[in-house]
């Protein structure tokens, strides 16, 4: 009956959404003497059918002598993404539709060779969306070759990771004939350069803090590099060591004080979580928490309860566990 109740007030406040565009988004605590609970709020997504969405650029009939390019729009209120279709050379006559994606941002950068295009965007939630709004567009190549810009794909910026050898991606510049990859140490010094001519190559990168780099190039001229930076820590943190409660103590307080220590190694950033089960065999977990030495945790009476701790780090690195000790609450 509640389910039913909640629903139909939910569905009610979508049509006054729809019909009279209302503008708030909140409701609160619905009335007790109409569904017998309350609840702190319920959230309905605004209808989108009728907002308009709003091209920033490239507008219709842009011409632009680049291969670079970046596509922009105004944001939607209520949006939680946008979809973004390219299609060559428009969406009547369309030979290939050459983008379609969907961002939670308002922009998108790609590569597009010399043609003409028609690009359109959306914005939408989980239970509507607005009208497309396009535009046309040529893409006329730059005579200057040097001025055409490497968009690099994968990985992404600021990537931090446990895995050394990493496959790097980046998209096709026309005309250009090999692209040279160079990898930097945190002195900006080259320690390694490669040349291939396809989009992809798979590198090994040294430990700690790298910058990688790309740039095309053709018989004659070359491209400014493209730079992002990628961190690789492999090293496992240390293990935490258990000071307190001592192994097989008897508190009386519910509120437990867990402390212990780890010596941090040289790598990306480190944390802690404690585990606390109910059983020997450790099936019946309590809780887990993402904890600093000392943190409280509020437990049963009455109760006897086992723990270990784990360290973590940024690169997704864990520590082995620590030796699993015991206490009972009287």
């Amino acid at each position: 009956m509640v389910t039913y109740v909640l629903n139909f007030i939910i569905n009610l406040f979508r049509q006054l959404l729809k019909f009279k565009r209302v503008k708030k988004y909140m409701l609160y605590c619905l009335s007790l003497t109409l569904v017998f609970i309350g609840c702190e709020e319920a959230f309905i997504e605004e209808d989108l059918t009728e907002a308009v969405i709003s091209i920033i650029a490239p507008l219709d009939g842009s011409q632009i002598d680049e291969t670079s390019i970046n596509f922009s729009w105004e944001g939607v209120d209520q949006a939680t993404s946008y979809r973004l279709q390219i299609a060559r050379p428009d969406f009547e006559n369309a030979a290939q539709i050459v983008e379609d994606t969907t961002v939670s941002s308002t922009s998108f950068r790609t590569t597009l060779t010399k043609n003409s295009y028609e690009w359109r965007v959306r914005a939408q939630n989980s239970g509507s969306s607005t009208a497309y709004a396009s535009a046309k567009l040529s893409v006329i190549e730059p005579v200057d070759f040097a001025s055409r810009e490497v968009l690099l794909t994968s990985p992404a910026n600021d990537l931090i990771t446990s895995e050394p050898t990493v496959t790097l991606e980046w998209q096709v510049v026309p005309n250009a004939n090999t692209y040279r990859l160079q990898i930097l140490n945190s002195s900006d010094e080259v320690v390694q350069e490669e040349t291939t001519n396809t989009t992809t190559f798979e590198i090994t990168f040294p430990e700690g803090g790298s910058k990688w780099q790309v740039r095309a190039e053709n018989a004659t001229q070359n491209t400014l590099y493209t730079m992002r930076t990628l961190t690789v820590d492999t090293m496992k943190p240390n293990t935490p060591s258990a000071v307190t409660p001592a192994n097989e103590a008897t508190l009386t307080d519910t509120t437990v004080s867990f402390s212990w220590t780890r010596e941090a190694i040289e790598g990306t950033a480190e944390f802690d979580s404690v585990y606390v089960y109910e059983d020997e065999v450790l099936t019946r977990l309590v809780t887990k928490d993402r904890v600093t030495s000392p943190s409280e945790i509020t437990l049963e009476a009455s109760k006897t309860y086992y723990w270990f701790l784990k360290a973590f780090d940024a690169a997704n690195n864990e520590s082995d566990a620590s030796t699993t000790q015991s206490f009972d609450i009287n």
